[in-house]
């Protein structure tokens, strides 16, 4: 039993799941021999609906609140991702800018500044 379904790491996980299903769907289609078509069309009308099942699970789990990095989704949901509008951050939406980050300044910048260090302290008294 799971603790937490409701993770980005879950989605993640069936993030992989899906794209594995894609690549075993491609798989039977251009390398599997089959001993007739209709065993073929069996074989991916199984692996089509364990994705469905696969993709409707994800999309709950988005229309949850789940967020996920655009990396792990799989090659064939960012297609259907691109077609539509991009999705701009909630940040964004709401008309927020994200804060500056503040970076350490090196000693020699420090020096050139006037700052002195506390053994640089110590040398002028």
């Amino acid at each position: 039993m799971q603790a937490n379904a409701y993770s980005k790491y879950a989605l993640k996980d069936l993030h992989e799941a899906i794209d594995l299903i894609d690549r075993k769907i491609q798989h039977n289609r251009n390398f599997e021999l089959f001993d007739s078509v209709q065993d073929r069309e069996a074989s991916l009308q199984k692996l089509a609906s364990k994705r469905a099942a696969l993709v409707k699970s994800a999309a709950a789990l988005t229309t949850l609140g789940v967020r996920c990095e655009p990396g792990s989704l799989p090659r064939s949901l960012l297609q259907v991702v691109g077609t539509e509008e991009p999705v701009a951050p909630q940040e964004a939406e709401a008309g927020k800018t994200a804060p500056k980050r503040r970076t350490r300044k090196s000693t020699s910048q420090a020096r050139d500044a006037g700052a002195t260090t506390g053994r640089r302290k110590k040398e002028i008294a």
